[in-house]
């Protein structure tokens, strides 16, 4: 029998991605023009799991974060709730990544290589719809120094 010792980044994924809510993801930010207001509830139970998926295999040494569009410029992503580290751009909105907006297209496991040990896969987050409300991040590896 396999252990979560076993496990690789996509099926960590599949199992976040059972726990994650994204009907919550859509509705934590009050404001998605920008102001950083927050359902607080919804947050903290995004944050939550995130940081149960990054536990899931420890070898991996996941960092996760979500990440939505911005609805004023869809050539901007935001990053709305992180596990125990912010993404390597920080809190502010970014330029879309290639490999993001694939995920944020539908497809599951979009990869990029951020540095020569550490890369970052991508995957949807849907709500009880069925529609895409936001992307999963889980970057793996030591990561590069950024600054803030």
């Amino acid at each position: 029998m396999a252990s979560c010792w076993d496990l690789d980044i996509d099926s960590v994924a599949r199992i976040g991605l059972l726990f994650l809510d994204g009907d919550a993801l859509e509705e934590v930010l009050l404001d998605r023009y920008g102001h950083p207001d927050y359902d607080f509830d919804r947050f903290n139970s995004c944050k939550i799991a995130l940081m149960k998926l990054e536990r899931i295999n420890p070898r991996l040494g996941l960092t996760a974060v979500l990440w939505q569009l911005r609805p004023d410029d869809d050539s901007l992503v935001v990053p709305v709730v992180a596990g125990n580290a912010l993404p390597l751009e920080g809190y502010r909105p970014s330029p879309v990544s290639p490999a993001l907006r694939a995920a944020l297209e539908g497809e599951f496991g979009s990869s990029a290589a951020r540095s020569a040990t550490c890369c970052s896969h991508y995957y949807p987050v849907r709500n009880s719809d069925g529609e895409i409300c936001g992307a999963l991040e889980l970057l793996a590896g030591p990561r590069p120094k950024i600054d803030i």
